[in-house]
């Protein structure tokens, strides 16, 4: 069994070394695409910019949060759409789209709207010169 061992590890050291070769010009070769692409991913976490903060309804109307780290913005467009939500259906109670100005740091909306008690669905979405900036999908109870 001795023998066998050390004529199996003799047999297997060439291709062995050969497999560690292969690793090393590899992961060499890769190193600089691997730093491209977390470069390149760390960048896009910064692409969110402006989001949804806090939403709660006060009986009359809707108070959105959101918050800008990135320049402010003259003319942003807050779209808000309300569905209520049933037993096995959802149907649309509410849909406005607004201007707005967003100011470096948190800026709070408020888009009057009457609800009854229920289950809701909250669709926000902020648009910055025609393109979507952020959205979100929000559960809203209405209490009694």
């Amino acid at each position: 069994m001795g023998s066998t061992g050390g004529l199996a590890w003799s047999v297997l050291a060439p291709a062995r070394h050969a497999i560690l070769r292969f690793s090393k010009r590899m992961s060499s070769k890769y190193v600089g695409f691997l730093i491209l692409a977390l470069v390149v991913l760390t960048g896009a976490a910064g692409c969110l910019s402006t989001a949804f903060q806090e939403v709660t309804y006060g009986g009359d109307a809707l108070r959105v949060s959101v918050e800008n780290t990135d320049r402010p913005v003259e003319n942003a467009v807050l779209q808000v759409t309300i569905m209520e939500v049933g037993a096995l259906e959802q149907y649309e109670v509410f849909s406005e789209a607004r201007y707005i100005d967003l100011d470096r740091g948190q800026n709070e909306y408020t888009v009057p709207v009457d609800l009854q008690p229920g289950s809701y669905k909250l669709f926000l979405t902020i648009f910055v010169d025609g393109e979507r900036r952020t959205s979100v999908i929000r559960d809203l109870e209405v209490a009694a």
